[in-house]
This record gives C-alpha cells, structure tokens and sequence, in this order.
C-alpha cells in the first residue's frame, strides 16, 4: 500500500513536472528522477541540490564534485547533470548494508539501524530497500547511464566500501553532498573534505535535520571553524565557504 506522503510527493512531482515542463526543461528532466523513484530527497530538495551544484559549476570553483552515500543513485544523477562533462566527480558508498552507529549517534539512530538490521526497511514505492540490493552499483551505474550520463564519459567513478576506509581527499572539492546519517560517517567525511573545501565551494548535508548523528557531528566539526555561511534550504542545511 502506497503511503500518504508518497501519495502527496507523487501529485507535487507531477504538478512541477508540467510546470518546468514548459518553463525550463532541464529541472524539467531532473523531475523525472522522482517520478522513476531514485531518491528519497523530497522534490523541492532535489531540485534545490540540482541547483546548487549548477551554481558552483557556473561559478567555475575549482575542485571535484563528491557525493557520500547515494542510494539508488537519484541525487548522484542530480549532480551529474550539473556539472561540466569533465569535472572530476566522485561517489561514494558502502553498496551494500551500512555500518552501525556509535554512542555519539542518539535513540533515533539506533532505532532505524536495527529496522535496517532485521531487514524491515521499506523501498521507496513499495520496491525493495536499496541497501537489500547486492549489485547495487552496478544498479547505480545503470541509473546514471540510463539518464545520460554514462560514468565513464563523464568523469565519474563510484568507491565501493566504509568512508574510514575509502576516503582520502588530497585535491581540491567544489562541491559535496554528504548523505551517510550517522555520526561516525559524516565526521569521517567532514575530517577528510572541509579541509580540501575551495573558497565559494558548497557541502550540503542531507541529513543535519532527520538524525541525531549527522546533526552531533556537523555542529561539533564547525564549532571552532570560521569562514563559513550555513543555510537552511528546504530542509537541508548547506555550508558554503566564504570568499577570501
């Protein structure tokens, strides 16, 4: 049985769809993305992270796109069509079940991990729960592909394995998306990334507001940090580092 919430995001995404349909046709395409369902990023978030990176690659910051955690692939998708065609962009993900959570993660966390565990968790349309999926990046190529992007004509590569073991940042980022949730992941993400963040580059957490852990995490990382501006957008929060 289809959720009420899946209900009302599918006849929002069908209203937005007309509409960018005849006003901009290339948010127009990234509205296809939910009706597909590839991402649980609500419709305004996606086009919001669409939009976002769109504005750092026409702003020309220097560096490469990352995203950390990518699910189906949707907001990985989203990205790509952003970006110029040879911008480094890089995805990483367990592809398969996600660690645990850590006692710097709250109740909330440890909740979901064990629905995640006991193999409870729903996908999204009733379909089963990407993290089930054992080809799951060979799913995520295959998505990417299917909308255009082809990885290896567009400078993508997809890192199989945990962020602590996987992500060493040595050049500069423009942009990173990081969807990980817990509070051991994003920090393994912000450690290796801020440092390496070019001046007008962007992180958007998508998680800051729905777990504990991502939000622990965030707001211990930049508590001594300067040279920042955090936004709220939709229900998102984006950092983006300042001029100088």
């Amino acid at each position: 049985m289809m959720r009420m919430y899946e209900v009302k995001d599918r006849l929002v995404t069908s209203a937005l769809f007309w509409w960018y349909r005849i006003t901009n046709r290339e948010e127009a395409a990234i509205l296809q993305i939910k009706t597909d369902q590839l991402t649980y990023l609500a419709t305004p978030d996606l086009l919001n992270l669409y939009r976002a990176a769109k504005q750092v690659e026409q702003a020309q910051v220097a560096g490469m796109f990352i995203e950390a955690g990518c699910a189906l692939g949707g907001s990985a998708i989203a990205i790509g069509k952003a970006k110029a065609k040879q911008r480094a962009f890089r995805i990483y993900d367990a592809f398969g079940m996600i660690p645990a959570p850590s006692d710097k993660d709250e109740a909330d966390v440890h909740a979901r991990y064990d629905e995640i565990k006991a193999g409870k968790s729903k996908g999204l349309g009733g379909n089963t729960y990407y993290g089930y999926t054992e080809n799951l990046q060979d799913v995520v190529t295959s998505n990417l592909a299917k909308y255009g992007i082809p990885i290896q004509d567009n400078n993508i590569r997809l890192i199989k394995g945990y962020f602590e073991d996987t992500l060493y940042i040595t050049e500069p980022v423009a942009l990173a998306h990081i969807d990980c949730d817990w509070y051991a992941s994003v920090m393994s993400c912000l450690i290796q990334i801020e440092p390496n963040l070019s001046p007008g580059g962007k992180i958007i957490f998508d998680d800051y507001v729905e777990w504990s852990g991502c939000r622990n995490a965030v707001d211990e990382y930049f508590s001594d940090k300067d040279g920042y501006v955090f936004t709220r957008v939709g229900r998102k929060l984006h950092v983006s580092k300042t001029l100088r």
